[in-house]
């Protein structure tokens, strides 16, 4: 897939989730002149995937709400958005916040077009299966990421038809967003295949699917399921061939793109079709050659730099030191990349270490632990290969601290790390103690972007906390 061209003009007018539009009808594309072939389909679910990359320019929102608001990383301080984010003073405003709640919002359009439209096209009936299950896979991805940023959405599961149906959508509790999350891993589990070949590598997979579903569930805190569905996609008889690289250097290296640890990606590709990357630039110390220039925008916390023990292999694969003594993230390096846009590194979304990290948490949240237990055996085979000593003779509260410690070192910078504090109700002690004095309890969401309210009022009240 990550030779694939993505489309976007081609589909049905994409929407937010909460305006009414009034677009002249002379622009709209009508379903029934584009939903006939089965290259048109495949068009669609291709065009579905865009917005998996594009969360900001080339991904880089991932990082920001996931790493920035967080003890791991702070920003350089000439993006007003990103400071505001970093010091927890952002508000409806934030064009951060607007521009990530806009663009997984054109994704569950376009999923919701493949899911009611597919269907329909007479074609191979296994391709037809598996396209639907990948837009299920999308559209649980994009609602995901949203519940849990935003809390209570508007619940959109239907392709619009025509203009005349577009409407002011509530705001739906998360507890039924979570619901059709669930539903469609579910359903996306049941049809796509373990894995693929050639162009079409890096499509949602069933392990994908399954991998996600363990991540729901465990922030849920049905913590058996999240077990058992972590379990399925660690053994071995699954098919799906997941596995930990015994040498860091191989997890981010670019050879290594969709292998064994790798689950779902968000995908680049260098050359000149126009879809490389540039999130490294930004990683990257400002005026640093990387990808042409870097940019110094996101930058490593000296605390989480010091987390790692001296003799944690992650260490020297997962920073490098500027020319100013200062540390920064050099996970995706791509030495090609001489110029801007260029980079083929993609950025992971869901890769093994985290369902392994996720198993080890959940098994212990339901399980005493005993020493070399399945959770001792999940988190210390991560510890192994970071060349650190084994866990062993821990209670369940101080494993439950060392595999959260253990989590934010080996997903640092992967966007995880705000969606962990949150998750185990650490947010506001975490950035207290960083020295992030505005933080506040209301905090654990982000506001609904206002830019959204002004053409929907149905989606007030605003967020605790947030002005109205």
């Amino acid at each position: 897939m990550k030779r694939i061209l993505i489309i976007f003009g081609m589909l049905l007018v994409a929407f937010t989730g909460c305006r009414k539009l009034d677009e002249n009808p002379a622009n709209f594309i009508s379903p029934e002149n584009f939903y006939r072939t089965r290259s048109d389909a495949i068009a669609a679910v291709t065009a579905a995937y865009a917005p998996v990359r594009n969360n900001g320019f080339v991904t880089r929102n991932y990082a920001i709400l996931g790493e920035i608001t967080t003890d791991n990383m702070f920003p350089l301080p000439n993006n007003n958005d990103r400071v505001q984010l970093d010091n927890y003073v952002h508000t409806p405003t934030n064009g951060i916040l607007r521009e990530t709640w806009t663009n997984f919002y054109q994704g569950i359009a376009y999923a919701n077009n493949v899911i009611d439209r597919v269907p329909a096209i007479n074609m191979d009936e296994n391709l037809r299966a598996r396209l639907v299950g990948e837009a299920q896979f999308l559209r649980a991805f994009y609602y995901y990421h949203l519940v849990r940023l935003f809390g209570d959405l508007p619940l959109v599961t239907k392709a619009l038809k025509s203009l005349a149906e577009l409407e002011y959508p509530k705001r739906s509790p998360k507890a039924d967003v979570y619901k059709v999350i669930i539903d469609d891993l579910k359903a996306a589990e049941s049809v796509l295949p373990p894995t693929y070949s050639g162009a079409d590598r890096g499509r949602a997979t069933k392990g994908a699917a399954s991998a996600f579903l363990a991540s729901v569930y465990l922030t849920q805190k049905q913590y058996q399921l999240a077990a058992d569905k972590a379990a399925e996609v660690m053994a071995p008889a699954s098919g799906f061939g997941y596995g930990l690289w015994d040498d860091y250097a191989d997890v981010f290296d670019i050879k290594n793109e969709f292998g064994k640890e790798a689950i779902f990606d968000a995908q680049f590709v260098s050359g000149p079709a126009g879809q490389g990357g540039n999130l490294i630039a930004f990683f990257a110390q400002e005026n640093n050659a990387v990808g042409g220039r870097g940019f110094g925008s996101f930058q490593p916390t000296q605390e989480l730099y010091d987390a790692f023990q001296v003799n944690d292999k992650r260490k020297a694969i997962f920073f490098t030191k500027g020319t100013d003594n200062k540390y920064y993230c050099n996970k995706w390096i791509d030495a090609d990349a001489k110029t801007e846009n260029q980079s083929d590194n993609n950025y992971p979304l869901m890769r093994y270490a985290t369902v392994v990290l996720t198993f080890a948490e959940a098994y212990n949240e339901v399980h005493t632990p005993v020493d070399d237990n399945d959770a001792y055996k999940a988190i210390n085979s991560i510890r192994q290969r970071a060349g650190l000593p084994l866990f062993s003779g821990l209670t369940q509260d101080q494993l439950r601290d060392s595999i959260l410690n253990e989590r934010r070192l080996e997903l640092c910078f992967e966007g995880e790390r705000w969606f962990d504090l949150v998750r185990t109700g650490l947010l506001e002690s975490t950035l207290k103690a960083k020295g992030t004095a505005n933080i506040k309890p209301y905090h654990v969401l982000f506001p609904v972007p206002q830019f959204e309210i002004d053409l929907n009022q149905n989606l007030k009240p605003q967020n605790t906390g947030y002005p109205d």
